[in-house]
């Protein structure tokens, strides 16, 4: 099987073989020579594609004209396609939000972290969108969505004509001395204490003993200086998609 994650930033597909990912290609979402790209990684490839467990690709997409492009491609290579929605996802998980609503993306890092972790738990998906989602007794209760570090970073940037980009790494100290260190602080401490003040709040809320789940691709920077007890998972939502598929096509 294969699954394709299609985000904001990233195209990430996987080929799973026996439950488990033997290959992850990424891609930029906004290269322009992406179709050329995945006939080099998979067309030209026939022992990669003769080393997956079935002819399905599971597909969550939040761009629809890329989405049409990577759905044209794996079907020239006999695959069938399943795209997935709240509409059409099997009925194993109770999702409280409204259907064409919630990305498929979310949908998949439920079923994953369900699987992997039970009853109770907080995704926190560090993607385009920082998101947070609730998983309450096997259900999808609903989540939030906060600006992304890397999306907020660059509007920064493109505002104010005289900061530059920086990398997004710990700094020890709380006050900069120049316009990288301080900026490196904001965002870093900025983001570290809106991670854990919204997680703090969910769980008084909510009144519950949730797992904390890290995922997406700043997630490494974050998960030592979190209070709670974390469990990174970086391929959260490739697992969910393949759990999905073997729900839909083992019945």
């Amino acid at each position: 099987m294969i699954v394709i994650d299609i985000g904001n930033t990233n195209v990430v597909i996987a080929t799973f073989r026996n439950k488990k990912i033997k290959k992850i290609f990424r891609f930029d979402t906004k290269d322009k020579h992406i179709e050329k790209k995945l006939k080099y990684s998979f067309k030209l490839s026939k022992k990669l594609l003769l080393n997956i467990d079935s002819n399905k690709c599971i597909i969550s997409s939040v761009s629809p004209k890329l989405e049409k492009k990577v759905i044209n491609f794996f079907k020239m290579l006999d695959f069938h396609i399943f795209n997935i929605s709240l509409k059409n996802i099997p009925k194993k998980v109770k999702f409280n939000y409204i259907q064409s609503q919630l990305g498929a993306d979310r949908i998949a890092n439920t079923f994953a972290a369900i699987n992997k972790y039970g009853k109770d738990s907080i995704v926190i998906d560090f993607g385009t969108a920082t998101t947070f989602d609730l998983i309450s007794n096997y259900s999808y209760q609903g989540g939030l969505i906060a600006p992304g570090i890397m999306t907020s970073h660059d509007a920064l940037v493109e505002q104010a004509a005289k900061l530059n980009k920086i990398s997004i790494k710990k700094i020890n100290k709380i006050i900069g001395n120049d316009t990288k260190s301080s900026m490196q602080i904001g965002f870093y401490w900025g983001y570290l204490n809106l991670i854990n003040g919204i997680t703090k709040k969910i769980i008084i809320e909510k009144k519950i003993k949730p797992k904390i789940i890290l995922t997406g691709g700043l997630a490494d920077k974050f998960k030592d200086e979190i209070k709670f007890k974390t469990y990174h998972e970086p391929n959260l939502t490739l697992e969910g998609l393949y759990l999905i598929g073997q729900e839909k096509y083992e019945k």
